[in-house]
């Protein structure tokens, strides 16, 4: 491995800013994770470090970019650079000393660049913030977009929240996971009765209703461009309840050596006043004739899902975000994203204001549904803003779609 290494390193020449025409390379780590590195003729000294997001495999391409912003990236003279990792799945661990290992090929390859700028979407943009609080002294800004921002402990507990609290309260003897750790047909079946209860309760006054509770106390995504009365949000909240909770566990699982999710301790009535959607819940009960006090009572005693303390420590080290850096971070997500929830980009923002002040981080919110479905001029505009940041100490972010919003609390923020 070491001498294919070593090979495909010397034969390419050392070059510097400017090369004499354009490089497209490709190697191997030791770790066995392939690199990738496309360099323009004309290069501007700036390296873009790409984090790809969660791939199941089998197959597991390196990649540089996150769309099709290739080649307007190279023709603005930055160099790209992204590693595949050396595993596929829930990659953290992996992904961590990988991309570090792909900053040094790239400069043994091509050449040290004058400065060195982390992004990534998804899972990636989660790397992406691991990356710069953990090696702050080789990152000179980040780019984190759509990115599990909240981290991986606070993000399943969320996704726990959901499904526990709607077959608790609607459910309470079906044989439904809250916690999806299967894979294959199982899943498929799994996914297939969620749907089927969904579809039920949407068709009553009651049923709407508790879907209105658990999808708010997930934090299933709301926004709409225009304002939605209550049964138009009812039926936004059960169509993004699935995307937003059944998030596939069982590498994580694995990786982890059990499940780091719980909820034991966590007072629902609590959090549902945090929610800043308290008074839709309660129209919701009140058309349907329903006690929201007894069925919090109920949640309140029913039994509860515990974590094992080996997997959430598992999980905090891959990866918990402290919001300690020492370069600028801008935020990039849309409003409606049925993965990442947005109440996970504001909160990682506010950790970093608090642990390195208001001048580091920029949250830009795209009024927009989907993930990770940015324009290659939404992607180019948050760069080109970021590296503007790095470059002259000012924030300027303009992007298409960009909107004035404000996420509520994130209710699972993790750790306190």
């Amino acid at each position: 491995m070491k001498r294919l290494l070593t090979f495909l390193l010397a034969a390419v020449p050392l070059a510097s800013s400017a090369a004499e025409a354009p490089r497209h390379l490709e190697g191997r780590l030791s770790s066995g994770a392939t690199w990738v590195f496309d360099v323009p003729a004309a290069w501007n000294g700036k390296l873009l470090l790409f984090s790809h997001g969660y791939a199941r495999g089998p197959d597991n391409p390196a990649r540089n970019v996150a769309g099709a912003e290739k080649e307007a990236l190279l023709a603005a003279g930055y160099a790209l650079a992204g590693s595949s990792y050396a595993r596929t799945g829930w990659a953290v661990e992996d992904a961590i000393p990988d991309q570090l290992a792909t900053l040094d090929a790239f400069a043994a390859a091509v050449g040290k660049p004058a400065r060195t700028y982390a992004w990534g979407s998804s899972m990636g943009g989660l790397v992406t913030i691991a990356l710069v609080e953990r090696a702050p002294a080789r990152f000179d800004g980040a780019l984190a977009m759509c990115a599990s921002a909240g981290g991986t402990v606070g993000m399943m507990n969320a996704a726990l929240d959901g499904p526990w609290v709607l077959r608790t309260l609607a459910a309470p003897d079906a044989p439904l996971p809250v916690l999806l750790t299967s894979s294959g047909e199982q899943m498929r079946k799994d996914l297939a009765a969620w749907r089927a209860l969904l579809d039920a309760q949407q068709a009553t006054p009651a049923g709407r209703a508790r879907i209105a509770l658990a999808a708010t106390l997930a934090q299933v995504p709301g926004w709409t461009p225009q304002p939605a009365d209550d049964a138009a949000r009812v039926r936004l909240l059960a169509e993004g309840f699935l995307p937003a909770t059944m998030l596939p566990r069982e590498e994580q699982t694995q990786r982890a050596g059990g499940n780091a999710s719980w909820n034991t301790g966590i007072d629902y009535a609590v959090l549902l006043e945090r929610s800043g959607q308290s008074d839709f819940v309660r129209r919701m009960y009140a058309a349907a004739g329903l006690d929201l006090g007894a069925d919090l009572a109920r949640l309140a005693s029913a039994p509860r899902v515990a974590a094992d303390d080996r997997a959430v420590d598992y999980m905090r080290r891959f990866y918990a975000p402290t919001g300690k850096v020492a370069a600028p971070v801008l935020l990039l997500q849309a409003a409606n994203d049925p993965v990442t929830l947005v109440e996970m980009t504001g909160d990682y923002a506010q950790r970093v204001r608090a642990r390195s002040g208001d001048g580091m981080v920029r949250a830009a919110y795209l009024g927009q549904t989907g993930h990770c479905n940015f324009t290659p001029d939404q992607t180019l505009g948050a760069i080109d803003a970021l590296v503007r940041r790095s470059e002259s100490g000012q924030w300027h972010v303009a992007l298409p779609r960009q909107v004035d919003y404000r996420p509520a609390p994130f209710l699972r923020h993790w750790p306190d």
